[in-house]
Order: structure tokens, then sequence, then C-alpha cells
């Protein structure tokens, strides 16, 4: 159960300093969750900043500080940056976003004569192959000794402890969106002059994916899926939002099933609320770390419904009012997921409950209220960690 749903509390006095650790400043979805958190925490009054291992498309952001590695620069000469970052004595906790961030923050504060506790928040669930699994046997021993371990799915808290994880202190704070940015409204400014620009019909029944192009995000399957609801006479067609290493076989898929138009790429977006507002349903196909999907949630709060793979967290998210689940790699059950929405009146009851369930369960101000006091209270200038916040 979470234990923030509705909590909506200020931390008191004195804010944090607060370091994020994260991988490479790219434009995925705990990358987006990391910014996102550390600009609103600082609107909240705390001071934070974001310290990347390596260099990404992101150079900058408006909300803070983020920190980039001079280029050339290997992972050793890394840990020793953020060693002597912790050493300044600027900051009163330490927080790595996702296993590697959280391993190089353990080995950098055991170098560094300054302490500040290290909370890892993970946004990752399945074990993708036998690299991943033995690097296990590293990283759980390693989220025992820290100070405290953030999910943010409850099916994924599951998951990991059951496969041993021991974190000394736990807490589950579910993903969250703006719903005011993201909203029904917002789809309804956006939708005639996007579908007018993209050469869609009124007809036209558009299926969106909004992830970046990497293998695990899985859009091929979509793809093939696509083509034998068009074979069933059905108008469908194809939005893929974002880019990425793996446009290239998608743009060759597309090609050797002759679809042509019917699948549009317009490419990386930093406002994906004008595409969002184009499809008619979102889709996620993720095979593997997809756990509590924020771009799913995007898609919710406009008023489409979703069909997702089942994996993570997906099934915290759909109700099957707002939408439907299919199992990972089924191209069956995602094929009847996609011709049970290929109906408006059905899009439309499920548009309305996907609104109703974000606004009930996903308000990105309960998310950072939890964030705020979960954070303040394990930070060096806490007061005792608050019971609601941490198991």
């Amino acid at each position: 159960m979470d234990a923030f749903s509705g909590h909506d509390e200020e931390p008191s006095l004195p804010r944090s300093k607060i370091l994020f650790v994260i991988n490479t400043p790219l434009v995925g979805g705990a990358e987006r969750h990391t910014f996102d958190l550390s600009r609103s925490l600082n609107a909240l009054g705390f001071d934070s900043g974001v310290f990347a291992m390596k260099r990404g498309a992101i150079e900058s952001y408006d909300g803070g500080r983020l920190l980039l590695p001079a280029r050339g620069m290997g992972l050793r000469e890394r840990i020793g940056e953020l060693r002597r970052e912790l050493e300044s004595g600027h900051y009163d906790l330490v927080v790595g976003v996702n296993e590697r961030p959280i391993v190089a923050a353990f080995f950098a504060r055991r170098a560094a004569r300054a302490a500040p506790p290290i909370v890892g928040i993970l946004h990752s669930t399945i074990l993708r192959n036998w690299r991943e699994m033995l690097l296990q046997h590293l990283h759980f021993p390693i989220f025992s000794r820290i100070d405290g371990l953030i999910f943010i799915s409850e099916n994924q808290r599951r998951f990991w402890l059951g496969r041993g994880m021991s974190p000394r202190r736990q807490a589950t704070i579910i993903n969250g969106v703006d719903i005011e940015r993201y909203s029904p409204r917002e789809r309804a400014s956006h939708r005639a002059e996007t579908r007018a620009r993209l050469g869609l019909r009124d007809e036209d029944y558009v299926i969106g994916l909004s992830a970046v192009f990497r293998p695990e995000k899985n859009h091929l399957q979509l793809i093939d899926a696509v083509v034998r609801l068009r074979d069933e006479g059905v108008k469908a067609k194809v939005l893929l939002i974002g880019d990425g290493p793996m446009r290239a076989a998608i743009e060759a898929r597309v090609a050797a099933l002759n679809l042509g138009e019917s699948v549009i790429m317009p490419g990386m977006a930093s406002d994906v609320r004008p595409y969002v507002a184009a499809i008619d349903l979102g889709v996620n196909c993720s095979l593997s770390i997809e756990t509590l999907s924020l771009s799913a949630l995007e898609i919710l709060a406009m008023g489409a419904p979703m069909v997702m793979s089942d994996i993570g967290g997906a099934s915290e998210i759909i109700d099957g009012e707002n939408g439907l689940l299919f199992p990972p790699g089924d191209d069956d059950a995602l094929l009847a997921a996609l011709r049970h929405f290929a109906s408006a009146a059905t899009r439309e009851a499920a548009g309305k409950a996907a609104r109703a369930r974000v606004e009930a369960h996903f308000d990105h101000r309960a998310m950072v209220a939890a964030y705020a006091e979960c954070l303040q209270g394990f930070s060096a200038v806490a007061a005792p960690v608050s019971k609601l916040a941490w198991r």
C-alpha cells in the first residue's frame, strides 16, 4: 500500500541540500523523473543538484545545477570527482538513481572524509540477462549498507524483496504527473492542429507509443500488430514519439511491411503534449525495465486509454476500465487489445476513466510532497526518521 497517497504537508525547515546521482542525462523515464523531482524540491525551498556519471543528451536544465564529467573521463576518475563533491560539505543527503549511481555513491562516500547519508531510488524491475543477474550479487550487499531505498511501485518492491534484497529502510513512492499540464483540456487544444499537420484524418485510429527507441521498449511488436489490424480493415496508424538507437531497425521494418505513411516518427520532442493529443490509444509494449511508466500516466491524464504489457507496476496503473493489460511479448493478446479499442465509443468511456484514475492516485503534487518528507526525514539536518516515510 502506498504510504503517501493524499499526503500534502511540506517538511519542516531547514530544507536539505541534496545531490542526485544519475548515470547519464538522457531523455528517459528515470532521468525525466530525477530532473523534475529536483526542480520541484527546489521550488519548495530545497537546494538540490544533479551529478551525472557520464555525459548525455542533456547539457543543462532549468531547475538547478547539473554537474557533468569532462569529455573522456573514466569511471574511476568520475567516482573521484564525486568523492570530492561530497567532501565539499555542501550536501546533507545523496540520492543515487538506479543501480550504478547507487554503487558509485557508496564507494565515493567510503573514500570521502565527509559522509552524508545515501538513499537510493530504483526504477527497474526485471533482470534482462545473465549479466544483470550476476550484478545483483554485487548490488544487493551495497543496497543493504546504504541508509535507505525508495521503490516507485508496490509490485516492484515485492519483486526485489522476494529476490533477497534487504535494505535497512524502505519506502514506496508512486510516480505522479502534473494533472494540469497533462489534461483533457490540453488534449483538445492541440488535437486538431497536430493531426492536420501530421496528415491524419478524422477516421484514422491513431495508436501512439511514447518512449526512447531502445530494444526493451519493443516498438517492432506494435508495428507488426498494426499490420495485422490493418489487414482486418481497421484504419489504424502508428505515431511513435521519440528517437534512439532502434530507429534504423524500426524504419527497416516499416519499409519491409510497406506501411509507408501509416507509421509516423516525428522525432524527440521537448513537449510531447501536442503528439499525445493526436493519438486515440496509447501503447506500452515494454519487455523489461519499465516499472511505473510516466509516459503512460501522461497519456492517461490527457484522457486517452492505454494498452500495456503486464510488467512492473502496470497493474497498479491499469484497472480494466482505463485500458487493458497483455502478457509481455504476446502478439495475439496485443492485437486483441488494439481491436477492442477500435471503437470510438469504447475509447471515449475508457478515456474518462483514465483521467479520473490519474486524478485520484497519480497526482504529481502528492508525489513531490512524499519525496520532500521522505528525503528531508533522512538527511543530515533531519529530525529522527519519520515513521510515515520509512518502513
